[in-house]
């Protein structure tokens, strides 16, 4: 969830740290800072909010370092504060570090620092890491760090500073993604290789591997012994570069989805996905699986089913040769994907994921992989994602006709984008954005986007939608609606209509407010107002009926005045499980 650089060269230290730090900026965080070692003492310099508040403090800083770590903090432990703003120091100021992931086993480290008299000043699981370093610092750097690496239990992904080696960064990771990058005269460490900008090779740590970071290049480590891992050459992801004339990234990228559709068709098409099938992701990834389920089960004869992956994690342990586990992720890093992915194997499950960072985590703990082509995803919410993990699912699973129509729904999804900024369109914004609450259901295919619909209003306005599958709504929770209470119906599959005409004549009975997105004329003659967007295959729409949803909610939080890139709370990829 949060940020990791840091950087040791010749160039200005707090220039680099803060520009590594934006572009970390897509990741969520609540505060920002860095830190760096001059005249043999460990500097921090830390803000709370956006790290245009950290470039405040740190514009015209030219201090006598070139080496240093920075954080962006997404809170687990203890509210937004300064004092448990990153970096850490250590009792005694000789260490600093940062961060990424979750230290189970706090509790206890806590404890044992302080009965040897050490009081931690924040509420972070991160700052015992720092006490813990200079509490076993023997002169030896790596032999402090290795010990206290072995003394962690969770995930993380750590920087370490040491006063006493001011050009050197030392950093170890475990389940947790950590990236170095060396270049001319310079080494650097990011949580994402995009991050490193003019690195010319990239390494990404393995769990219990370690690095000495030092202008000259790096060193590796593994249980305490030298290795030469497998680098690759470096490659910055263009889109970062901007918004294209858009007025935010959630925009654009919702604009980039029929090209990122068509690239993920053209190289997915020739995968297959074998045997019975277990879609496995969370949150929108979730909803992706879940709304393909009727194309595997109906379409394609699979046995099939869709779980949240921190259910999955929790439910008993049965065996399922013969499965195919398809772990779903834009990011690739989600913890708790990556867990279901390594418990899928111990249950003897061929493992499968669908990512869009072809060095991620789970494309190197699975046993195979397809990369979809959306590019760099920097809003928060999700939106070229989503789609291009429909669309992969459907390049892989469809033959025949359907095949036939997964190539075309790139060109549908244009037209869906024309159906997203309608006057209808428009005034469905308008509405929700003055609602306390809303509904969103559907069936089959379009239960999965009713969902989707409702996480993507409940993310960026922070109105509480529900959503739900549209034979649940009469099982409780029809007793919300009232007057004036907005249901967003989303119907595609014409084998349904009765079904859906007798629920929008239920709500609107209750005085709710029946809001269609559909491409049935009979649909949008029953409902208050219709958003009516091209018709396409049941089982792939999917893919095209989600757009309207996406622009609805984006004008609604726009509406608000809501940070639309960046909605409160949220993390771009959840690291903790």
């Amino acid at each position: 969830m949060c940020g990791i650089i840091g950087y040791t060269g010749k160039k200005n230290i707090t220039d680099e740290l803060v520009a590594g730090l934006e572009k970390l900026e897509y990741r969520g965080y609540d505060s920002a800072g860095i830190a760096y070692c001059e005249r043999g003492k460990l500097v921090t310099v830390k803000a709370v909010g956006r790290i245009s508040e950290l470039k405040k403090l740190t514009d015209g800083l030219r201090p006598d370092s070139s080496c240093g770590i920075g954080h962006t903090r997404w809170a687990t432990h203890g509210k937004p504060t300064l004092a448990n703003c990153h970096p850490h120091l250590s009792y005694g100021g000789k260490f600093a570090i940062v961060h990424n992931g979750i230290i189970e086993n706090c509790r206890q480290l806590r404890l044992l620092c302080e009965s040897r008299g050490i009081s931690p000043i924040s509420d972070t699981d991160s700052e015992l890491i720092a006490h813990l370093l200079e509490m076993y610092f023997e002169g030896d750097l790596r032999k402090a760090a290795d010990k206290v690496a072995g003394m962690l239990e969770g995930s993380f992904a750590v920087g370490i500073l040491c006063s006493c080696r001011p050009n050197e960064i030392y950093a170890f990771a475990s389940r947790s993604p950590l990236a170095i990058g060396e270049g001319r005269n310079f080494c650097a460490l990011a949580s994402d290789g995009n991050a490193l900008s003019g690195a010319e090779t990239l390494v990404f740590l393995k769990d219990g591997e370690s690095a000495l970071l030092r202008p000259s290049g790096a060193e590796y480590y593994r249980k305490g012994k030298r290795i030469n891992p497998q680098s690759a050459p470096f490659s910055a992801a263009s889109a970062l570069s901007g918004k294209d004339g858009y007025a935010h990234y959630m925009l654009k990228e919702t604009y980039e989805q029929p090209e990122a559709a068509a690239r993920t068709i053209a190289a997915l098409s020739g995968i297959k996905l074998r045997g019975a099938l277990s879609f496995i992701g969370c949150g929108s990834s979730y909803h992706a699986g879940l709304s393909m389920l009727p194309l595997a089960c109906h379409a394609c004869s699979r046995p099939a089913q869709a779980q949240l992956a921190g259910e999955f994690l929790c439910s008993e342990r049965v065996k399922s040769r013969g499965t195919t586990a398809v772990l779903l992720s834009q990011s690739g890093e989600t913890a708790d994907t990556v867990a279901a992915a390594l418990e899928a194997e111990r249950r003897a499950c061929r493992t499968f994921a669908i990512v869009n960072v072809a060095s991620s985590t789970l494309t190197r703990v699975c046993g195979a992989h397809a990369v979809t082509r959306a590019g760099p995803e920097i809003a928060v919410a999700t939106t070229k994602g989503f789609t291009s993990q429909v669309v992969a699912v459907a390049a892989m699973l469809a033959r025949g006709t359907l095949a036939e129509s997964t190539e075309r729904l790139p060109f549908i999804m244009e037209k869906a984008l024309e159906a997203g900024v309608s006057d209808e369109a428009e005034e469905a914004s308008r509405l929700l954005a003055i609602s306390p609450n809303a509904f969103f259901i559907g069936r089959k295919a379009d239960y999965g986007v009713a969902l989707e619909g409702a996480l993507k209003l409940k993310e960026i306005t922070y109105i509480p939608a529900l959503g739900l599958s549209a034979g649940e709504l009469k099982h409780g929770s029809i007793s919300l609606i009232g007057e004036g209470t907005p249901v967003v119906v989303v119907h595609t599959d014409p084998r349904l209509r009765e079904k859906t005409l007798l629920t929008v004549a239920s709500v609107r009975a209750r005085g709710g407010f029946v809001i269609a997105v559909t491409d049935d004329r009979d649909v949008c003659a029953a409902c208050d107002l219709a958003v009516r967007i091209p018709s396409s295959d049941p089982f792939l729409s999917p893919a095209v009926s989600v757009i309207p949803l996406q622009l609805i909610a984006y004008r609604a939080a726009v509406l608000l005045g809501r940070d639309v890139d960046k909605p409160r709370n949220l993390a771009k990829s959840v690291t903790v499980e």
